[in-house]
């Protein structure tokens, strides 16, 4: 019986005696395994033959998390026991949506998000609502992504909340928090949204932002209030947004209910 791929990472990291912020260059060289950059048709190949083994990453890449984040993902490739191919191709799609419908490539991001940011460390800075500054402080000490960031902590966190990434006015994916109450609408962007005014105008209004829940949210009830959170990957011509629930809003829906 397989294990979670976040104990493989932990695991992992404990052999090696790593904390804080690790070198995944570092980390494949103490494996034994090589690292080099090639002009490739994905974002990176594991190969293993003999004994030999090799991590291919994309010279198309040159964002530094993005390159971290891709020789994390091949080495949970190699770690976890049960993926034993020989050749693992895995292609921008793969890493960047974080929910493919390719379980063996989830297991790698799983496993590459726990090596890149214990949940042990992370948690030691949750000590207020999420935000894009806490996302970015994180993201800048552990060399990750403010994606891959912003979904280890809502994965962590109690607040309600949670975060989207939105591409051409339509939302592409999103991960809540255990404690959301809601489902984010799929499909088109509401226009209430401040995501939605970054497609249609190319400007965002900074800072948190307040609007009805409905304009993201399946089933929220028309007064409670959410807090939109939005930044722009202007060159990939993406969003994305951090959504929290007010305690005070929550409550007062429970009581609603209840009454």
């Amino acid at each position: 019986m397989s294990l979670p791929p976040f104990h493989y990472a932990r695991e992992l990291r404990f052999q090696l005696k790593l904390s804080g912020p690790v070198n995944p260059w570092e980390v494949a060289e103490r494996l034994q395994i090589k690292v080099s950059e090639e002009p490739l048709d994905a974002d990176g190949y594991l190969l293993q033959k003999n004994n030999n083994t090799r991590i291919l990453i994309s010279k198309k890449i040159d964002y530094k998390p993005r390159k971290r984040f891709t020789i994390a993902h091949e080495i949970g490739h190699f770690y976890i026991p049960h993926h034993q191919a020989e050749i693992f191709r895995c292609l921008p799609k793969d890493l960047q949506s974080f929910r493919t419908n390719k379980k063996i490539e989830n297991e790698a991001n799983e496993f590459a998000a726990e090596f890149l940011l214990p949940a042990v460390e992370v948690e030691k800075y949750l000590k207020h609502p999420p935000d894009f500054n806490l996302i970015k402080e994180i993201s800048e000490v552990y060399g990750t992504s403010l994606a891959a960031t912003a979904i280890k902590i809502i994965e962590l966190t109690s607040e309600k909340a949670a975060v989207i990434l939105s591409e051409a006015g339509e939302v592409k994916w999103f991960v809540k928090s255990k404690t959301f109450p809601y489902w984010i609408k799929k499909g088109r962007l509401h226009e209430w949204t401040y995501a939605y005014e970054y497609f249609v105008q190319g400007t965002l209004s900074s800072g948190p932002q307040q609007l009805p829940a409905v304009a993201w949210c399946q089933g929220a009830p028309k007064d409670v209030v959410i807090v939109e959170e939005s930044v722009a990957f202007e060159r990939l011509g993406m969003v994305l947004s951090l959504l929290r629930i007010p305690i005070s809003e929550t409550e007062d829906d429970l009581d609603d209910n209840f009454i």
